[in-house]
């Protein structure tokens, strides 16, 4: 592909990378994902109300669930994966598209034997950008 492409206003053939410690995430959750900040504050794409990032999920990798200030619209592009938003249970596959409003517990448990593949988007609603100052949090209740 011939390595990254970018100018201001768009980023392509980009690598995903392992998150560095974050949280109260476990060593396992973050071996197991890889993320690229596409668009926002620390990416490479300036914006500082809204973020957007591929994500990457080995296969049978478990994303215990999770809470955060800002509300996320996840398109998922390839892979399968069990997905509690909420109280509701459902299997994300290519093409679904999902919102979690802000606060809501959400998790997924990847079924498939390729990872699961999405674009994640989040803002700050209203215009409320301390939303990014508090950190996701992994909850004490798991998918299974």
């Amino acid at each position: 592909m011939g390595g990254e492409k970018r100018g201001k206003y768009f980023i392509q053939d980009y690598a995903l990378a392992h998150m560095p410690s974050y949280s109260n995430y476990p060593e396992s959750l973050l071996s197991a994902m890889r993320v690229k900040a596409l668009v926002g504050r620390r990416a490479d794409i300036k914006d500082q109300d809204i973020s957007v990032s591929a994500f990457e999920l080995e296969p049978g990798s478990e994303y215990d669930d999770h809470a955060h200030a800002f509300p996320e619209v996840y398109v998922f592009l390839a892979g399968t994966a069990e997905c509690r938003w909420g109280d509701e249970v459902f299997v994300a596959s290519a093409g679904t598209v999902t919102h979690c409003p802000p606060n809501v517990p959400h998790a997924m448990r990847v079924t498939s034997d390729e990872p699961l593949r999405a674009i994640i988007m989040s803002w700050a609603p209203n215009g409320d950008r301390a939303v990014w100052e508090s950190p996701s949090v992994i909850l004490d209740r798991p998918l299974g």
